[in-house]
């Protein structure tokens, strides 16, 4: 069980080995904790040259395997190493994973180590000699108020991480990156205890950022991460936007040839802008930014930088450089875009579509061989378990190449075949397949003529003679292999009928106008949405959004046909279709709210 902050907790048995080792003397004799001399020359020639805490933890704990090494000593670099391998966390608490020597790890908070571990960092702290060393320490014993005088350990942190900067960023050779790293890290630390605390050294310390951010913009070597480090930190101050004004400026004409940063530093440069007719100006730049990089790429790169464009454009009100976007947008063909089709075959076993053919054999007339296909549940597959087959979702967009324009971006969150949409689309697909099979069946053993169909397919007030000759014709173009015709003559009368079987099961399919909305029946949308009030079972709602719904649902057949965004969908998928018409005409439905016969047989 954790002890309150600031109390430490009862030592594990591991921890009281370490502190016999240190001959620490009992906190009641008032005596002070000792520095090892052999220890400390341990430690400092550990942290030189300095590169990172972890790095130290290195050449401490082998030399606490070193021949004649003392018990003393021993516990000494036992407790240093526990030390350098606390981490920071992101709401800036430490976190320790020292396991130490014995059977049990050390806490990982620093609060819940024994006292004796605080006194030994403290006296360290002092006598360590690289100022990085001496900041760990130091800002260890501030996060749990060691002390008498905490604030001494604040005080001595913040100058230790200062003085570290300067020796850090004069390092060459091939660690030279890593130490400017540890400097802009050093500083940041400072920065946030200054910051938490109101130090007075604030003001130098924010002076300190601004010269390192401004140095890093010299360097040979592109270094726009230390720049922004810098300066995103100073951000979220106001009364730092003027010092850092010029600095972003001088940043965006930098890195004007890298898209991202360029356009990062113009962002941030109109954060620090309080007029707004000059954040007006910076708009139109980040936008001619924008198009800028489109230009300077080929296919699907140039199509996302101008819908970036076009967004920035659009939320900050700049309609003529929207229209220029848009226009732009619109001169890249499919061509331009240098998509590849990906095509994976597939097979479906021809027993299942045995199995299928031979369930319309069995009907006893052309009614029942329909009312089987109408009645035929699809199985919605659950979704895979992803992470057992190893497989992720590489970044993609969906695209209507008819703009071409970007109709939604999926979920990078998402493994492949996690989602129910994809799984609801292979499942469909799979059983369009086999309804597919069905209906030239139907065709191929009962030859209907489009006056029978219209006789067996009328059923008012859900499907009138006047509605239904459409279906009939739909599905003998179907067997013509008419496909074109065929979608487009079901998917209205699946709205139709779907909004007349509601209407027949006490369903509202009204909307009432509403100020310059005129009033108007529902539209397929709500119509899915609202098949479960009319008694629809699970899966049929489900079938239908991913069948007939918008581009974020599914396959979105009513929309894209209808529309004339795609050519004519595949054959199985014409075969859902008329499935779904089909269903909503024949499927028995009873809302418990107000029970509805099926239509007659």
């Amino acid at each position: 069980m954790a002890a309150p902050h600031g109390q430490a907790a009862a030592p594990t048995p591991g921890i009281c080995l370490i502190l016999r080792q240190m001959g620490a003397v009992q906190a009641a004799s008032g005596v002070m904790v000792a520095v090892q001399e052999t220890a400390l020359e341990i430690l400092d020639r550990a942290s030189t040259p300095f590169t990172s805490y972890q790095a130290m933890v290195t050449v401490l704990a082998a030399a606490v395997d070193d021949d004649g090494r003392t018990e003393t000593e021993t516990g000494h670099l036992h407790a240093l190493c526990a030390a350098m391998l606390f981490f920071r966390q992101p709401d800036g608490t430490f976190l320790g994973t020292y396991q130490g020597p014995g059977p049990d790890p050390w806490p990982r908070q620093a609060d819940q180590l024994p006292t004796e571990v605080h006194g030994l960092w403290s006296v360290y702290a002092d006598a360590a000699a690289h100022p990085m060393v001496r900041a760990r320490l130091h800002h260890l014993l501030w996060s749990i108020r060691h002390g008498e005088r905490p604030f001494r350990h604040l005080q001595a942190a913040i100058s230790g991480y200062r003085q570290a900067v300067p020796a850090l960023l004069a390092a060459d050779g091939p660690l030279a990156v890593t130490d400017r790293w540890q400097a802009v890290e050093a500083l940041r630390d400072a920065h946030s205890l200054a910051t938490a605390t109101n130090q007075p050294q604030l003001a130098d310390i924010v002076t300190e950022m601004v010269q390192l951010a401004d140095t890093a913009l010299g360097w040979s070597e592109p270094a726009p991460g230390v720049v922004h480090a810098m300066t995103g930190r100073l951000l979220t101050d106001r009364r730092n936007h003027t010092l850092l004004r010029p600095l972003l400026e001088r940043a965006a004409d930098r890195y004007r040839h890298d898209p991202h940063t360029h356009i990062h530093f113009l962002e941030d440069l109109r954060r620090t802008e309080p007029d707004a007719a000059t954040q007006s100006l910076i708009d139109e730049r980040i936008t001619a930014a924008y198009a800028s990089h489109a230009a300077q790429f080929d296919g699907l790169a140039k199509l996302m930088w101008l819908e970036k464009a076009a967004a920035f454009a659009r939320d900050h009100g700049l309609t003529d450089a929207l229209d220029q976007i848009r226009r732009a947008q619109q001169r890249l063909t499919p061509v331009d875009l240098e998509l590849t089709r990906a095509v994976t075959p597939f097979q479906l076993p021809t027993h299942f579509i045995d199995a299928a053919r031979a369930v319309i054999d069995a009907a006893t007339d052309l009614d029942q061989a329909l009312r089987t296909i109408a009645t035929a549940t699809p199985v919605l597959a659950d979704p895979i378990d992803a992470e057992q087959h190893g497989l992720i979702r590489l970044p993609s967009a969906h695209l209507n190449l008819n703009g071409p324009v970007v109709t939604m971006v999926s979920d990078t969150d998402t493994p492949v075949g996690q989602s129910p949409t994809d799984t609801r689309i292979l499942s469909l697909d799979l059983h369009g397949l086999l309804v597919e099979a069905q209906f030239d069946q139907v065709n191929e053993r009962f030859t209907p003529t489009t006056d029978h169909l219209h006789t067996l397919l009328t059923h008012p007030p859900i499907a009138p003679a006047t509605r239904t000759r459409g279906l009939a014709r739909a599905l003998q173009a179907f067997w013509d292999r008419d496909d074109d015709v065929a979608i487009a003559l079901v998917l209205p009368r699946i709205e139709g009928m779907l909004r007349r079987r509601l209407h027949a099961a006490d369903v509202a399919v009204i909307q009432h106008a509403q100020g310059d909305r005129p009033g108007q029946v529902s539209q397929l949308g709500s119509l899915i949405t609202d098949m479960e009030k009319a008694g629809y079972p699970e899966p049929w709602p489900a079938v239908f959004r991913t069948l007939l719904g918008g581009p974020g649902d599914g396959m979105n057949l009513r929309n894209t046909v209808l529309h004339d965004l795609v050519d004519t969908p595949p054959r199985h998928r014409i075969a859902l279709a008329l499935q779904a018409a089909l269903t909503v005409l024949f499927l028995p439905i009873a809302d418990p709210a107000n029970p509805v016969d099926a239509p007659p047989k």
